[in-house]
């Protein structure tokens, strides 16, 4: 079979394009949903989303590297000749162990970086709304309260649906806004 070199090259760097541009945009959706949490987790409010779903992303990004990796050395490898094909089969075995201990790296340091995540909210006084009771719809979503009640309040129930900053935002003014009117009413009672 004869190889098509032009075509091969075209393809290889193509597709090591495409992984180094998708692994920079997953790192930039990192770094951005990573400030969000620490912001979150920094703001004192009531109420606060925590969200797991960036843990899988270092993992991604890791088998994206491996990936083009892999084709950009296959495609500078077409031009070696046959003294290569120790160097090319070597290139294929070690990105081959790589792209799976970077699916390890998927599960594995989603796990990490949950708990890691969770143990900051425990440290700042929060504690996580039980199973069934807030977020229903959002399986990679946790809301962490300071105040269990909130877990169980049908107006913050309909004000948090998807865990937004803005979400959390409007809990924290409902919920000062309650307070207030419980202490307008105390005033009432004893004067």
């Amino acid at each position: 079979m004869r190889l098509n070199k032009p075509k091969a090259v075209a393809y290889g760097v193509g597709i090591t394009l495409f992984c180094g541009v998708f692994a920079l945009v997953l790192l930039w959706i990192l770094q951005s949903d990573w400030q969000s949490q620490r912001e979150q987790l920094q703001s004192g409010q009531q109420l606060i989303v925590l969200s797991y779903s960036s843990g899988y992303i270092p993992g991604v990004i890791a088998g994206l590297v491996v990936l083009a990796l892999l084709f950009s050395g296959l495609t500078l490898l077409l031009f070696a000749g046959e003294k290569a094909k120790n160097l090319k089969s070597a290139l294929i075995r070690f990105c081959s162990i790589a792209v799976l201990l970077s699916l390890g790296g998927v599960f594995g340091g989603e796990v990490y970086l949950a708990n890691n995540w969770d143990k900051q909210a425990i440290n700042k006084g929060y504690q996580p709304c039980p199973v069934g009771t807030l977020l229903l719809n959002r399986v990679t979503y946790t809301a962490w309260v300071k105040n269990e009640a909130l877990c169980y309040n049908s107006d913050i129930r309909r004000i948090i649906s998807r865990g937004t900053p803005e979400e959390t935002k409007q809990v924290e003014q409902y919920w000062q806004a309650q307070q207030r009117q419980r202490e307008a009413q105390l005033k009432l009672q004893q004067g």
